[in-house]
Order: structure tokens, then sequence, then C-alpha cells
């Protein structure tokens, strides 16, 4: 009896070493909570640069103790996933100059300004949002994160076209570089999945106008996948037939193109 108990105990050590050894990647990543404002290094980033994170915030580290997902401190400029398709990367901000030694700062000066507005050229890097979170790819840019100010992204790589995404809204990409999803800042005009059987012979070429303010997903060829439809529209629906939908619905399309309504707990996820 005893023999056979012990027999039995050393495989269960032995098989719960193997997957150990098998998991062991993922039991080494560790969520930490910052006791204070904190200088690390995000994942995939070839040079010791470091940004900062927010203090009693929680990050999660790889087993390289590098940063995968946490809140940034402040505003800051960083590279996303898609950084070759941005292109209003000039950001602008107020600067502060002292006047002294030759101006006293305990005097009043009212004829001298001390503020000045400055660009700063961003080099394919979005400025995202102090306070909120950010997730890096292993290449070390970001896939997800809150834009502080509004980024057109070409939405198609080597196509023609931009999409302008509202500031203070989550944008998130796909792992190609292509845009997942984004809220947009003006109504924009795209194209759905399926939009080769909406054809009709009205020159509209298969684009549907989608209304600003509203979340929109995308699939890797840049079609549409959801949004909210700005006009009445008539689209492709299950089983072959049509149906129409009033302006302000909110779509979404499946893999053939055919739409239905969001259920509202859907719409609300970025």
């Amino acid at each position: 009896m005893i023999v056979r108990f012990v027999a039995r105990l050393l495989v269960c050590i032995i098989v719960c070493g193997v997957t150990l050894a098998v998991t062991m990647p993922d039991v080494c990543a560790e969520t930490r909570i910052l006791s204070k404002d904190t200088k690390l290094h995000p994942q995939g980033w070839g040079v010791g640069d470091s940004i900062q994170f927010k203090k009693n915030t929680s990050i999660n580290l790889n087993e390289q103790e590098e940063v995968v997902s946490g809140t940034i401190d402040k505003d800051t400029l960083l590279a996303p996933r898609g950084w070759n398709r941005v292109i209003n990367d000039y950001y602008y901000t107020t600067v502060h100059t002292d006047f002294g030694p030759y101006y006293h700062h305990f005097y009043y000066h009212p004829f001298f300004n001390n503020d000045y507005a400055v660009s700063i050229p961003g080099y394919g890097h979005l400025l995202y949002k102090g306070g909120t979170e950010v997730l890096f790819s292993e290449q070390g840019d970001v896939i997800s994160g809150t834009i502080a100010n509004k980024a057109t992204v070409r939405l198609v790589d080597e196509k023609y076209g931009f999409v302008t995404f509202k500031s203070d809204t989550i944008l998130t990409f796909f792992n190609s570089g292509a845009v997942l999803s984004g809220t947009l800042d003006e109504d924009t005009y795209l194209r759905p999945v399926g939009w080769q059987k909406l054809l009709k012979g009205d020159n509209s070429a298969g684009f549907i106008k989608f209304s600003k303010g509203k979340t929109v997903t995308f699939n890797e060829k840049g079609e549409l996948t959801s949004g909210t439809v700005k006009e009445d529209v008539v689209l492709l629906a299950e089983a072959g037939t049509h149906k129409g939908f009033s302006a302000g619905s909110a779509v979404e399309f499946n893999e053939i193109g055919e739409a239905k309504m969001k259920v509202k707990f859907e719409q609300s996820l970025p």
C-alpha cells in the first residue's frame, strides 16, 4: 500500500514538474503594483530608454522584467504598431521661459508673455494620454492605448485613404500594423465587409457613411466589421436577404458581409 502511494506520488511530482517546465514562461510573468512613479523599460525596446509609469497602478512584466502593459504617468510620445501609417505626427505644446536675471520673477511684466507654442515632430509616434494604460507588442510599439491628440492613419497599406481618430479615445492595431479599432473624429465613408455585394449602380462604389464619435472596427484588409451608420441604408442580411437600417443604428458585419444590429453590451466595447 505504501509502495503504491509513493509510486503515485512520484508520478504526480514528475507530471507537475513537466507541466511547470512547459509553462514556465507564463509562470515567470509578473504583475506588480507600483508604490511610486517608476521609470521602466517596455518590452521589445532595443535601446535602454525608459518611460515613467504611474504610482498606485499595476504593471505586467515579461520574463525579462520588461513592461508588457502599464499606466503611463504623463502624456508620452510612443510609436504605435502601425507607426509607418501615421501622417499627422506633429504635436503642439506650450513652453514657459524665464526672463531672469534681467527681470526678477517677483515683478509683474504685463508686456511680456513667457509662454510659447512649439511644434514637436513625432517621427511616426503618437502622443498617448497620461494616466491611461498602454499595451506593448513584442516589437516594442503600442498595440493599444488612449491617444491624447487626434490621429490620422492610412487605413490600407499601399493604398490611398486615411481615417482620423478622435483624441482621448482608445486606438488599437493588429500585429500587422493595420488598424483594429478606434473612434471616428469625423463622419467617414468606409467600405464594410462584403461591400462588393452592395454595388447597385448608385455611384457609391460600396462606401457607406459612418458616424463621428462612434467606435469602428476593421479586419486586416481595412474593411469595416462594425460601426454606426450615419444615414438610412439597406444592407445584406441573413440568407441573402436585404434589410433596412435607420440612421444611428450600430451594425456589425460577419465574414461574408451579412449585417445585423449590435447588442447594447457590444456597442460599449472599445
